[in-house]
């Protein structure tokens, strides 16, 4: 078994001809300055915080809006035969990177780790990107939960809801699993934004572009500029867990 996934990077995939407002968008919510962009094509940026690695990038699409996960290993060989032993395929390679698909269909790719960048995420206390959810319908559960576990090398943790699941080590970005009402389909997967404030938030996100889709009990669900859906979710971003109520 290789060591556990040294850094995870969370890129948001974005139509070409709705990025430059996707990424003002997105810089505005976190409060991180896009990087200047690289690329054949100038499609890809990463949005810097103020401290600390950077760990969440842009990317522009000529297809849907979605989003996909950068693993970052120390030793990328023997992480790709790690991720096919556990059932992943190989979908193509871009440059050097191997992109992949998990059992269920969710796209990750195999990137180097960069120790010399830090992997500890800082938290100030305001709201925060700091979680993926993987979006699993129900004929992949099992597998795809033990797939992202024994990938990741982290234990998997009964969320707090029903029909959730995560792996979680600290300092890092978090991984929800959720188990869907649908029967079939590929896995997918969206952002979350830990906030103290959901109201208030949901509003100044409107403010700038974005729509809701619901609003639940604990989040709410809203679609961005760009088409990424994502959920602000009522966790304190000083720690990344469930706000007490």
């Amino acid at each position: 078994m290789t060591a556990p996934t040294g850094w995870i990077q969370v890129f948001l995939d974005t139509p070409a001809d709705r990025f430059e407002g996707a990424v003002a968008f997105w810089s505005d919510v976190t409060g991180w300055l896009p990087s200047e962009r690289r690329g054949e094509d100038g499609q890809f940026l990463t949005l810097q915080p103020p401290a600390g690695p950077a760990y969440l990038k842009m990317q522009a699409v000529p297809g849907a809006p979605g989003l996909h996960l950068d693993l970052d290993h120390s030793d990328r060989a023997a992480a790709i035969e790690h991720a096919r032993g556990l059932g992943a395929t190989t979908a193509w390679v871009y440059e050097d990177v191997e992109v992949m698909r998990s059992p269920g269909g969710f796209t990750f790719c195999q990137t180097l780790l960069d120790a010399g960048l830090g992997t500890e995420l800082v938290r100030d206390g305001a709201t925060i990107l700091d979680q993926v959810c993987l979006d699993v319908p129900q004929s992949h559960w099992e597998q795809e939960t033990a797939f992202w576990r024994d990938l990741t090398g982290r234990e998997l943790q009964e969320a707090t809801a029903p029909g959730f699941a995560r792996l979680v080590t600290p300092g890092q970005v978090r991984i929800l699993l959720q188990r869907l009402d649908e029967v079939d389909g590929a896995v997918r997967a969206h952002p979350d934004l830990a906030t103290t404030d959901r109201a208030g938030d949901t509003d100044r996100h409107v403010g700038l572009g974005a729509d809701v889709v619901g609003v639940h009990a604990f989040w709410t669900v809203l679609t961005a500029p760009g088409g990424q859906v994502y959920c602000l979710t009522d966790r304190d971003p000083s720690t990344g867990v469930v706000a007490p109520r």
